[in-house]
């Protein structure tokens, strides 16, 4: 089985897949924390962008893998002077279960041909490119092959196959000179998945944030320096040994992407989340918060001064250019 269907089959099966099957993963209870749940400044500062590239007075506002709709309850903040629509996509049923309780006002679906097709939208997608099925592929003396997952002794393990054709021409076209034994992800899933949101869509603003890198800083020498996996917040978790039951990611290929959406005539800018932040509003919500430190500070209120700190620190967090501030932002804007 080629690895983008074990990856389709691991985290989306209807029965057995982590996000399909289980429970609701995002959140500090759960099995990953992503920047909306570490703070809703981080909302604070997409809903900004968001409004400040509406590509039309009524466009929808479409959150994609809107998991525990942490981005979603903040950002709809924002939306509400609007007349348009708010649609959240989500494929976990449980999520949409959790979404529909939470969020009255809010049109959950599972996927995108649940909205209408041709109209206007922002859409906001947070660490959902990594989880879309990607393909394994190395390069040898003769050319590219992929690796692929097989049954040994009765357990799974990795084998290389002949390369697809259209695995092939992907490699060929996003990455330059490569040296043989190089491992790299092929995310045509991300190319259609791109092609299919902009032709269903009429005019869009689009904000992906993820983390990954550009082609030439994809380049590993084994599977485990390209395949992620995580559960109950620990990473490194044998994603061989426990189909199904830990999520498994890749880092984005933004230059992939870039291309993708040249393909789709839609030109867009890469940023990190670090500048993304500090352009929409990070920084006074910061330096309201050292304020507010400050004065507890002076009245000898110290449990009060601790409780904002702890607060300036998971802004700060957002914008860390080791940690969540160095994820990659890419933008569409009218």
């Amino acid at each position: 089985m080629v690895f983008d269907d074990y990856m389709e089959m691991c985290l989306y099966d209807p029965e057995d897949g982590f996000f399909s099957a289980g429970p609701v993963r995002s959140g500090k209870k759960a099995d990953f924390v992503t920047s909306p749940e570490l703070s809703w400044a981080f909302a604070l500062c997409v809903g900004n962008w968001a409004e400040a590239n509406r590509p039309s007075n009524d466009c929808a506002l479409i959150e994609i893998g809107a998991g525990s709709g942490s981005l979603m309850a903040n950002v709809r903040d924002v939306w509400e002077s609007t007349s348009g629509q708010i649609y959240a996509v989500e494929r976990s049923s449980a999520a949409r279960e959790a979404l529909r309780r939470r969020f009255i006002d809010v049109n959950v679906v599972g996927s995108l041909d649940e909205i209408p097709r041709g109209i206007d939208a922002v859409v906001i997608a947070n660490e959902v490119l990594d989880n879309i099925p990607a393909a394994l592929a190395i390069r040898m003396e003769h050319g590219w092959f992929e690796i692929a997952v097989g049954l040994h002794d009765d357990e799974l393990g990795l084998a290389q196959v002949p390369a697809r054709e259209e695995v092939v021409a992907w490699c060929d076209s996003i990455f330059d000179e490569v040296e043989e034994g190089v491992i790299v992800s092929v995310q045509l899933g991300v190319d259609r998945w791109i092609s299919e949101l902009v032709e269903h869509l009429g005019s869009v603003a689009i904000c992906f944030i993820d983390y990954g890198d550009e082609s030439k800083k994809l380049l590993a020498n084994d599977v485990e320096s390209v395949v992620r996996s995580y559960r109950q917040h620990r990473q490194g978790i044998d994603w061989l040994r426990v189909p199904g039951e830990c999520d498994i990611t890749v880092d984005v290929n933004f230059t992939g992407v870039l291309a993708a959406l040249r393909r789709a005539g839609l030109a867009a800018r890469l940023s990190n989340q670090r500048a993304f932040c500090l352009e929409y509003g990070i920084v006074e919500v910061i330096a309201d918060a050292r304020d507010r430190e400050h004065f507890a500070a002076s009245l000898g209120n110290v449990m009060d001064q601790l409780r904002v700190r702890s607060e300036r620190l998971d802004y700060e967090a957002l914008v860390d250019p080791n940690g969540l501030g160095a994820f990659k932002v890419l933008l569409v804007e009218p």
